[in-house]
Parts: C-alpha cells; sequence; structure tokens
C-alpha cells in the first residue's frame, strides 16, 4: 500500500514549522501527531513521523508510541536542529535530557542536519552515520513575500537590530553590554520578540533605560518581522554555542537583503567561504563581550552601503541555495535515505 501521510511535530509555533510543514506537503498529506494517534487505519497510512526539538520535552508514552510506531513500519525522522535543549544549558547535570538525545538519536531511522557542520556535534550523540541527509534551511521569500514590500528606508542613524524570542540563549544582556561599551556615535540598537517570560522583559528593559536602545517586546506578525529586519542595516545573533547550531533568523535576513553578525554555530561554518556576513567566535562570557564588540564596530565602519552590499548578495546566494524548490528536493532524498542508509551531504 502507498502510504501517502507523514507526521509533523510539532504542528504548529513558528515560521520554521509553516515553512517546513508547506514543504512536506508537497510529498505527502501532512497531518499533527494528535490526528493519528488514536487511529490504527490512519497509522498504517503514514510513511514516517518528523521530529523537531522534541528531545527538551520528550516523555515516556511518547517513547513507547515511538517504538510501536517503528514496529508498524513508520520511519522516524528527527531534524537535529541544536547541540542540546537550550534550557538545559546551564543544567548540564541534568541526566533526562542527555538520556532523550540518545534515546532519538539511536531510534531514528533518519537525521536530518539544516547545517553541514553540524554531522561532527551530531557524534556526540551517535557513532552511527547512517541516514544522515543535509536540507538547507528554507528560505522567508516565499512564504511571506517580505523582500517584495519593501519600501525605500529614509535616512536614518546606523542600526543594528536584533529579533526573536527574547531569551537568555540568545545573550540578549550580554548584546546590550557590547553595544554600549562600543560608544558607537550616531548609532542604535533595536531589540524586537516576545520575551519567555514576564520577569526576563523586565530585565531586559531595565537593562536598556537611558540607552539608545529601542525596544519593542511582544509577538510579532510576520509582516512586522519583516518590517523590523527592514529597518535594519545589521541584525546581530551573538547565540550561545553550547547550544546553538543553526539560525532561521540569519536565513531571515538573508531574505530580506540584510547581513548579520553572528557567533560562530554550525550554520555560520558553513558559510566559511562567504564574504557577506560578520562571523567571530569566543573562548568564554568575557571574551565573547570583547569579539561581538570588535565585530559591531567593524560592521558599523564598513557603513550603511557596503552592508547593503553584503545583504543584496547573501539574498542572491540563499534564493539559489535555501529556495523552496531546493529544500523540497532534498525532503525526497530524506525519503530514499531511509532504506539506503547514507550519509548526503
Amino acid at each position: 500500500m502507498h502510504k501517502d501521510h507523514i507526521i509533523f511535530y510539532p504542528f504548529y509555533g513558528s515560521a520554521y514549522v509553516d515553512n517546513m510543514k508547506h514543504c512536506w506537503g508537497q510529498l505527502y498529506k501532512v497531518i499533527p501527531w494528535s490526528k493519528a494517534e488514536n487511529n490504527l487505519y490512519l497509522l498504517f497510512n503514514i510513511e514516517a513521523i518528523v521530529l523537531n526539538w522534541i528531545e527538551g520535552v520528550l516523555t515516556i508514552e511518547q517513547k513507547k508510541k515511538l517504538m510501536f510506531y517503528k514496529r508498524i513500519g513508520i520511519k522516524i525522522i528527527w531534524v537535529f536542529h541544536n547541540r542540546m535543549p537550550h534550557r538545559m544549558i546551564d543544567d548540564t547535570e541534568n541526566t533526562v535530557w542527555k538520556e532523550n538525545m540518545r534515546f532519538i538519536a539511536k531510534i531514528s531511522d533518519g537525521i536530518i542536519l539544516h547545517s553541514r557542520c553540524s554531522l561532527k556535534y551530531l557524534q556526540e550523540w551517535t557513532k552511527c552515520q547512517k541516514g544522515i541527509t543535509y536540507v538547507p534551511h528554507v528560505d522567508y521569500e516565499e512564504q511571506y513575500g517580505w523582500v517584495k514590500h519593501e519600501a525605500a528606508i529614509p535616512a536614518k542613524r546606523f542600526c543594528f537590530a536584533f529579533i526573536g524570542q527574547i531569551a537568555p540563549y540568545k545573550n540578549i544582556e550580554l548584546l546590550i553590554d557590547a553595544f554600549k561599551r562600543s560608544n558607537l556615535p550616531d548609532c542604535e540598537l533595536r531589540i524586537s520578540g516576545k520575551p519567555c517570560d514576564t520577569a526576563y522583559g523586565k530585565k531586559i528593559q531595565a537593562l536598556c533605560k537611558n540607552s539608545s536602545i529601542l525596544l519593542r517586546l511582544g509577538y510579532l506578525s510576520d509582516c512586522e518581522i519583516g518590517e523590523e529586519i527592514r529597518k535594519a542595516d545589521v541584525l546581530v545573533l551573538p547565540y550561545d554555542l553550547r547550544s546553538s547550531m543553526n539560525s532561521g533568523a540569519m536565513i531571515a535576513a538573508f531574505s530580506n537583503k540584510r547581513t548579520v553578525v553572528i557567533s560562530n554555530n554550525a550554520m555560520a561554518q558553513d558559510y566559511e567561504k562567504e564574504d557577506f556576513l560578520y562571523v567571530y567566535d569566543y573562548v568564554d562570557i568575557e571574551d565573547h563581550c570583547q569579539e561581538l564588540k570588535l565585530m559591531l564596530k567593524r560592521a558599523f565602519e564598513n557603513g550603511v552601503e557596503k552592508n547593503r552590499d553584503m545583504g543584496k548578495r547573501a539574498y542572491l546566494y540563499t534564493k539559489k541555495n535555501n529556495s523552496e524548490v531546493m529544500v523540497v528536493d532534498r525532503l525526497k532524498r530524506v525519503i530514499d535515505n531511509l532504506s539506503m542508509k547514507h550519509t548526503i551531504m
């Protein structure tokens, strides 16, 4: 029997989820996990279950269901997004998430990487190098058309921006500190996104008082995210390398013809030979602040025109290498690789 469904988990919650459901939807009927749980007929018509970020929330009951799915022929595909769950950065003694990482790596029939350089980090959780397929992170142009609506931007002071969830692992406090210490003339930093909780939002507000840092704390629609990106000359993404491997915000910036300053995560490492972004590495938190400060200064001194040119080149690169067509083609190879068990990079 031809199986024409896949389960996608989680089914809601982010632009990435919507984009990838759209791409998978060109190959299969995409359904939420809940729809298949109590429908045995439907379960036998499912090719695979695609799991995102489950390692941080995986329960014993879910483990049992996944093992049952394997027994009835449903393939398990895990998207390896992070080196570890972000909230576990400062809880390394907790063994539950480590067990979950090893379990999901072992039980998976296929593993998707969104950065080629993340393969070396996967080895921290499994020595098996079979059924692994690189799939580029899909761009955001076709899904939301942000670039198509770019309006003329009036002359203003130089603008750095951070856009995304306001959470500790994204090093917002460090960014604020580095920007203040940089003391760049006629320059602003915009921070936009929903805080992970009320207390952290208040903390960020207090840190930004009496400064040239503009806050927009709260949920942003897709259109508003595009607007915030286009207000910036350079996006700044100083993620914690202990957990971070990929950056959808970087792809969103490139999809809107903007360059980025980004810490040297696996996705940034994939761009080693490109010169349209600013990538830096660090040893510890003090070094991180210093290296970020130096990179902010470099980007600022390059001026608006050079940064816009970098953004345009990033856009052309992303349009070629991260298009929906490219992603769907790679997803086909994911399915083919479930039986071949190769490493396709």
